[in-house]
């Protein structure tokens, strides 16, 4: 085996400051290839690197005695090694029957959380994973594929009370498989690796080979430009911290207040970067995926920047973003059921009694889909003009229907609809960032809806409700 490749391993470690002395790192061996080679090569190193070494294991249950005898091996070759050995169990089975779920998700879920519980319990400060420079590939080429950007996994990262380290991502698979047979290291192959199930295991099988058949050096390239870019983001993100910390102020109630001048004065790419953060804000650090949506993310910068006439974005938790003119206040509505608001965020099902909402880019809907709808619209983007939230109807309200050159009061209308009285104060009543009222579900939508697609008509608003 050509060892040269190994030797770059030590340099990587200290550039990127993975382990500190006498940190005690904590290995995840699931008994593949990788993870052996990296519980073998930081027992062996340990001592010029100043840590201690352990090695997890944790059995998913589910392949019976198969997975079961991964842990046998990977504590046979602890105990070869002198390594502390930790064996636990993860019962997937169980927790998909009786709380459903991804099996992939569910396994990382479960498999992370004893990883971090046994560094608390066992005062370990470092865990380490064995992904290598194609996993870093793999990984960039699925962000690609989502429209996010290209920055692989992470060399380190916060986990738990300590680090989460990635010492072998300058390696190839090719390296691991030689030094597994230098030194005679058992490993064992997980038949579900050899599956197309699996997104990434599609891209490992079928486009991975075809870029390095290509370009040899491409999983290599891909850490370093991976790095590169952490790197930036890392920057980045400290300007955006340091711009929210100036462009936020507060009424003497405490209400968070943005000017819209200051925040337009800023990069776009700065302002893309300081709306997570003042939602993170918000939110006490609480991580809710509607609230990170790109379209809505996009309303939000919109009129964060807007310094004419007024807005509404309804956001999770009650949370209100209030715009006149050119100043924003952030304010959490009081919940009254008489008068009862949700927010409408892009790409979610909404309930609103038995009616479920949903409204998204056109392009996302499959046609096949629509059969089962109750009933849809297409509408097209017009400034400010994006549903932002549902609400119970109020008087004075008034919609702008197809033909009619003013807007109609909701009150007359559902009088001339026939809707029962009874009936009115329950129906969904869908609002625009604007204020305008797009939509009454059921009932009657503005003159900016249509069942007719067409390339204007860039959105759908989708509905089911009970016959």
């Amino acid at each position: 085996m050509k060892e040269n490749r190994f030797k770059k391993v030590p340099a990587f470690i200290r550039q990127q400051r993975l382990v500190r002395n006498d940190d005690r790192v904590l290995v995840a061996c699931s008994g593949g290839v990788d993870s052996v080679v990296l519980l073998h090569y930081l027992s062996r190193y340990c001592k010029s690197l100043e840590i201690e070494v352990g090695a997890i294991h944790v059995d998913h249950c589910l392949r019976g005695e198969e997975s079961a005898t991964d842990g046998k091996v990977v504590q046979q070759l602890c105990e070869r090694l002198a390594v502390p050995f930790y064996g636990t169990t993860l019962p997937v089975p169980d927790l998909l029957k009786a709380h459903g779920g991804n099996l992939q998700e569910v396994c990382r879920t479960g498999r992370y959380s004893l990883f971090e519980e046994t560094m608390c319990q066992k005062g370990f400060t470092v865990l380490a994973v064995a992904h290598h420079a194609e996993d870093q590939l793999e990984t960039i080429l699925m962000q690609l594929a989502r429209g996010k950007r290209p920055q692989g996994m992470p060399i380190t990262r916060p986990f738990g009370t300590g680090q989460l380290v990635r010492p072998f991502l300058t390696l190839m698979k090719t390296d691991l498989y030689a030094y597994a047979e230098q030194y005679s290291l058992p490993f064992r192959e997980d038949p579900s690796n050899e599956k197309d199930d699996y997104t990434r295991n599609r891209y490992r099988h079928h486009i991975v080979p075809v870029l390095l058949n290509e370009q040899p050096s491409a999983a290599e390239t891909s850490v370093r430009m991976a790095g590169v870019l952490q790197e930036e983001d890392a920057f980045l993100e400290s300007l955006a911290e340091e711009q929210l910390k100036h462009l936020l102020t507060f009424t003497d109630k405490g209400i968070p207040i943005i000017h819209s001048a200051e925040f337009r004065s800023m990069h776009p790419a700065l302002q893309k970067r300081v709306v997570p953060l003042l939602l993170k804000y918000l939110y006490d650090g609480e991580t809710i995926p509607a609230i990170y949506n790109s379209d809505l993310l996009n309303q939000l910068i919109r009129q964060l920047s807007a310094d004419t006439g007024s807005a509404l974005i309804s956001l999770p938790n009650r949370w209100l973003l209030q715009r006149d003119y050119g100043i924003s206040t952030f304010v959490q509505a009081e919940e009254d059921p008489a008068d009862r608001v949700v927010p409408f965020p892009p790409d979610e099902w909404v309930q609103w009694g038995q009616m479920k909402l949903r409204w998204c880019k056109s392009s996302a809907v499959d046609t096949a889909t629509l059969d089962d709808m109750t009933d849809w619209r297409y509408f097209h983007s017009e400034d400010g003009g994006l549903p932002s939230l549902i609400r119970s109807r109020q008087s004075g309200d008034r919609i702008r229907l197809s033909g009619m050159e003013h807007p109609k009061r909701l009150s007359r209308l559902l009088i001339d609809e026939k809707v029962k009285q009874s009936v009115r104060d329950r129906l969904p009543v869908i609002v625009s960032e604007q204020g305008d009222i797009c939509a009454v579900p059921g009932v009657r939508y503005s003159d900016s809806f249509t069942k007719k697609t067409s390339a204007d008509q860039a959105y759908i608003l989708l509905m089911v409700w009970p016959e």
